[in-house]
């Protein structure tokens, strides 16, 4: 069985227990206590569940864990994503930056830099606060509490009459056809950014390509994405469904997780 069977058996076992033991998993599956540890750490650092002592624990009863769950996880791997997507922001950019964890890192490494974010995360704008700059329009609208961002006609209405040289968005999951989001609110403010950039950035990890969340509306077709940033290698398969000329980025060679 390879680490990627595992990894879903382990969570489908989650939704059931809640709540598993790291030794007790290298017996079910007939390996060592490493290698158990690392299918933990794999899980635990792509905020698919939360590390505890001696095992792990599922994030809450959803596929699609929310933001104030995933932004428990110290991940080294985000802040690699998010120290790679930090290439792409330069002085004098007017860039949109959606919600996500790991976009939200990205915010704390751009204090200081002479730039206009606009953003409609709560937490994107209180990281963009630490400095003067850059400059920050926070976009206004319903609060969706779990997710943290805003919402609102208005805000849709802002972002068609702003032109972005940048897009970074994240996302719930990612299909053949598209990049999905768990609420239609989300999607449409995705939606409308990405039309006004002249580059869209997609930070996915991989096991957004494989998860079967219920994620139903779909934001960007795949062939709109300009540049993927992702954890490790995507399969052939999956590469396929971008453009030819998408650039994507793994931030890992190997799937390393110690």
């Amino acid at each position: 069985m390879t680490q990627e069977e595992r990894i879903e058996e382990i969570k489908k076992m989650l939704t059931v227990k809640h709540h598993l033991v790291t030794r007790d998993l290298a017996k079910h599956f007939n390996v060592s206590f490493d290698t158990a540890r690392r299918d933990i750490l794999r899980l635990t650092s792509t905020g698919q569940a939360i590390r505890v002592h001696g095992g792990l624990m599922e994030v809450n009863r959803d596929n699609v864990p929310n933001f104030l769950a995933r932004n428990q996880v110290d991940s080294p791997i985000k802040n690699k994503m998010a120290e790679m997507a930090r290439r792409f922001v330069h002085a004098g950019q007017c860039d949109f930056i959606g919600p996500s964890t790991t976009l939200k890192q990205l915010c704390n490494l751009l204090n200081g830099l002479d730039a206009q974010i606009v953003t409609n995360s709560i937490d994107n704008s209180l990281e963009l606060m630490q400095s003067e700059l850059p400059n920050v329009r926070l976009l206004g609208g319903k609060i969706n509490k779990k997710q943290r961002f805003n919402y609102s006609v208005t805000a849709l209405n802002i972002l068609r009459r702003i032109k972005f040289n940048t897009a970074f968005i994240g996302t719930s999951s990612v299909k053949e056809d598209g990049v999905y989001s768990n609420k239609m609110s989300d999607s449409e403010l995705i939606k409308t950014a990405a039309s006004r950039a002249n580059q869209v950035i997609l930070i996915a990890e991989k096991y957004k390509f494989m998860n079967h969340s219920t994620s139903p509306y779909m934001s960007i077709p795949l062939d709109k994405i300009d540049v993927l940033i992702t954890d490790t290698p995507l399969p052939k398969d999956i590469q396929k469904n971008f453009a030819e000329n998408t650039q994507i980025i793994p931030v890992m060679k190997e799937a390393h997780y110690d």
